[in-house]
């Protein structure tokens, strides 16, 4: 009878955490938000805003490449899956914060990718920011002086992003990393909303 009784009871917490997992999953995103998402990005030719690294290391597509959404994955931290240059599918972990919402993943994929040709966002930063840093975003330039969310258009969100305010000053550091070069860093550092000084 104590075996039995043992038994039922491993069953029971077994069945109970299968449970909390599943409510988990519908508490980080409901069904038709999922649905929603797939709807909304799966088909989607889209341009690389950083770098995409395969989760299972079959390789890295490059910034401002040409790739089309074949696949999201929105349980645990969060995946997407393109198809990219030689029709080669990457896998990219999003690294999501948990619980995870429409807004966290659509903000994630915003991050991620450009959904407007080269071209057309070149003509749209030109009305927005001048030649001179339009032509800079286009290449993927930096210069002192430039405003930080044109900065960021140039060379995508950073790996990590530090900041402190000092007599009312804010002085951002951004650090870019490339799993292809592990020593080398990039560097941006900005002072009240301007880049200050960077480094390639």
């Amino acid at each position: 009878m104590g075996k039995r009784t043992c038994l039922f009871a491993l069953i029971l917490i077994v069945v109970l955490a299968g449970c909390k997992v599943i409510d988990n999953i519908r508490k980080d995103i409901p069904i038709h938000d999922m649905d929603s998402l797939k709807d909304h990005y799966s088909g989607r030719t889209a341009w690389t805003r950083s770098l995409l690294i395969d989760s299972k290391g079959g390789g890295i597509i490059d910034r401002d490449t040409k790739v089309m959404i074949v696949g999201l994955d929105m349980h645990w931290s969060g995946a997407v899956t393109v198809k990219g240059p030689g029709r080669k599918r990457i896998r990219h972990h999003l690294n999501l914060e948990r619980p995870i919402t429409k807004e966290i993943f659509e903000e994630k994929m915003g991050r991620l990718f450009w959904f407007k040709k080269p071209e057309y966002r070149y003509r749209m930063n030109l009305r927005r920011y001048g030649k001179k840093t339009a032509k800079a975003i286009f290449n993927h330039e930096i210069f002192k002086g430039m405003k930080r969310q044109a900065a960021l258009e140039s060379w995508g969100y950073p790996d990590e992003m530090k900041s402190t305010e000092l007599g009312g000053v804010l002085e951002e550091q951004w650090i870019f990393k490339d799993p292809r070069q592990q020593t080398k860093k990039r560097y941006v550092w900005l002072r009240d909303g301007l880049v200050d000084k960077y480094e390639e």
